[in-house]
């Protein structure tokens, strides 16, 4: 156990050795969000006496489990509001100052925790020297529903509870990862989906600002954040779920978390068949916390001074044409729908940049990049005009993928930068003898990650591999059996969704 006893700014905490590598286990890094404070701002822990466990991973936060399975989740997990836990994988708790990455989960904002198994941190921290730390955060309705104009002021509701949780965990983080050997100064956050829509999202942020260094946004979908008047139809429409009248919403502070968690799913599966390609659950721009649209923010240049790591799959929407019903449009009447609702005049126009559309490659093509693809394309445009800024796409197929038809799917990279292959899905997409090969794939990936946590840079320190992206030349890194660059990758698509209208 030598080195893994370490002292906090609110106590001392007991982990565990394992292969060389300390891991300490469901840490709290913020109060219980239970009673008085569900619906509230994250508050600090208190003092403790003796010395804590941290063993063991802390309960996962309220999700419809079924859905969860399906994205990592075992389904034997404990599942409680009590869920504002992070994990530490470090190579020693010595003073040496390791780079941290900073790992937001995703899952729709509906479902996910930090201790699903693919991401696991003990490989990412021992083969790149880095201190790795997985976070939970509120989900669903409890983190993501803005009731703010819907009660009076009698009943305190705030917003963005789950991206405030991000932000507390990244201040337990600057306060206390030195103890753990890592470097408070040299923090990068990194997430995919929800959780890289979360990364794009705190780069605007300001009560964020100083608490990391670099940011890896992976398949993001960087417009996926709402205006107040949107954001009230999904809270709205919770209500009724419940049958909670607007007069009755103190209600939701006591009802019982499964009512909640049921509303929450039901919401979710509404919404994707009335309003295609937006999320029911998600950052909602309050002027305040958040101030504006994470794009119109950047597009400004509101993020100066941190780096930027960016991609998309190249099959981000085969995973989602699994899904009953599917979270992002996959097929005719949805992609119809989803124009309808946004931008009706440039369904034409982007459906025949798509070849045999309606059939079901091309509807698949117009799921990621409308959900994706593009987003991360402007994202990255807009910031590439201030900070330096790297985009990749992810084209990796192991057999396993190809035989299934799933392709590069989305949340696939993570395998490969985790060098996740003994989980659950990492065994299954690594069937076949495949193994060697996907592991040679891995360890390109994970370098320009720890590359990228260390210097700001994912380029190896002997010359420039991967050039920077920009508005001209639109440099594109695209990851295979081979890894080659690629110059503006599809570029008669990204014209023809140029100026098109966005739910907001």
């Amino acid at each position: 156990m030598i080195g893994s006893i370490v002292t906090t700014t609110k106590g001392h905490l007991q982990g565990t050795m394992e292969n060389d590598v300390c891991v300490w286990r469901g840490v709290r890094y913020a109060k219980a969000p239970i009673d008085a404070l569900r619906f509230s701002s994250p508050e600090p822990v208190e003092k403790w006496s003796g010395v804590l466990d941290a063993v063991d991973f802390g309960a996962v936060p309220p999700q419809p489990m079924d859905r969860a399975v399906r994205t990592g989740m075992t389904g034997n997990e404990k599942m409680d509001e009590d869920c504002l836990f992070l994990n530490i994988w470090s190579p020693r708790a010595d003073d040496k100052k390791r780079p941290v990455m900073v790992w937001i989960p995703g899952g729709a904002y509906v479902t996910g925790a930090g201790s699903i198994d693919m991401y696991n941190g003990h490989l990412l921290a021992k083969n790149g020297d880095v201190v790795v730390v997985s976070i939970n955060y509120r989900l669903g309705a409890l983190g993501y529903l803005d009731f703010t104009e819907l009660t009076d002021d009698e009943e305190t509701f705030e917003t963005n509870l789950g991206l405030r949780d991000q932000v507390a965990s990244l201040k337990w983080v600057k306060e206390n990862i030195e103890a753990f050997g890592g470097d408070p100064e040299n923090v990068t956050i990194f997430g995919e989906s929800a959780g890289g829509n979360a990364v794009t999202t705190l780069l605007t942020v300001p009560s964020a600002s100083g608490l990391f260094k670099q940011a890896i946004a992976e398949s993001s979908a960087p417009t996926s954040v709402y205006g107040k008047a949107f954001a009230r139809q999904f809270s709205e429409k919770f209500l009724d779920i419940l049958g909670i009248g607007k007069n009755e919403i103190h209600r939701l502070k006591t009802l019982p978390v499964q009512e909640i968690v049921a509303a929450s799913y039901q919401l979710l599966q509404e919404n994707s068949q009335a309003k295609p390609g937006s999320l029911s659950f998600g950052p909602v721009v309050d002027g305040e916390f958040l101030p504006d649209y994470p794009l119109d923010s950047i597009r400004s240049g509101k993020a100066k001074g941190i780096p930027l790591l960016i991609g998309t799959n190249r099959d981000e929407a085969t995973l989602f044409d699994q899904m009953d019903p599917p979270l992002i449009p996959t097929n005719e009447e949805m992609i119809h729908k989803m124009f309808e609702n946004t931008d009706p005049e440039a369904k034409e126009r982007i459906t025949n940049a798509y070849m045999n559309f309606p059939k079901k490659q091309a509807a698949l093509g117009i799921g990621r990049d409308a959900t994706f693809h593009i987003p991360s394309v402007w994202y990255a445009e807009a910031y590439s005009r201030f900070e330096k800024t790297w985009m990749y796409r992810f084209d990796y197929k192991t057999p396993a993928l190809r035989l299934s038809k799933l392709g590069a799917m989305h949340g696939m990279e993570i395998l490969f930068a985790f060098q996740t292959f003994d989980s659950a899905l990492g065994k299954r997409i690594t069937s076949y003898g495949s193994r060697p090969a996907a592991l040679k794939v891995s360890q390109r990936i994970q370098g320009y990650w720890v590359n990228f946590a260390k210097y700001g840079n994912p380029n190896p320190s002997e010359g420039e591999i991967w050039p920077k992206y920009d508005e001209n030349n639109h440099y594109t890194m695209i990851f295979d059996k081979k890894d080659y660059i690629e110059k503006d990758p599809n570029r008669m698509i990204r014209l023809a969704w140029e100026g098109v209208g966005i739910y907001k």
